[in-house]
């Protein structure tokens, strides 16, 4: 399973996807990561069963269909130009100090339901 956290710069993402990915006991791997063989190294982790959080501004409609996640966390909690995924989960309008634990709850629901 690969569940996309994205948002703008400054909205909050690696301070949500790295305490969730613990949580959750998922792969982060963040935006900078194998940067030119993304999607080859998140397809890899998947192929093994493992789940991954992938941290990554999108700033395009094409860079969320590039990942191709399965569940979509969009962090709207600053002002930006960049375009909200047509697939949204999960969306965050503010931050919270325990937001991954809340996420949590939602997003095991989800991956019971599938």
């Amino acid at each position: 399973m690969i569940i996309l956290i994205c948002g703008a710069e400054g909205s909050g993402k690696t301070v949500l996807a790295k305490p969730f990915a613990k949580l959750l006991n998922a792969v982060y791997v963040n935006k900078d990561t194998y940067a030119n063989e993304l999607k080859g190294y998140i397809d890899g982790l998947v192929a093994a069963g493992k789940t991954v959080v992938v941290d990554k501004r999108c700033q395009t409609l094409k860079a969320h269909e590039y990942i191709n996640p399965d569940y979509v966390v969009w962090m709207d909690t600053v002002e930006s130009k960049i375009e909200r995924p047509l697939k949204v989960n999960y969306h965050i309008s503010e931050w919270f100090d325990d937001t991954h634990v809340e996420l949590i709850k939602v997003v095991s629901k989800y991956m019971e339901q599938t």
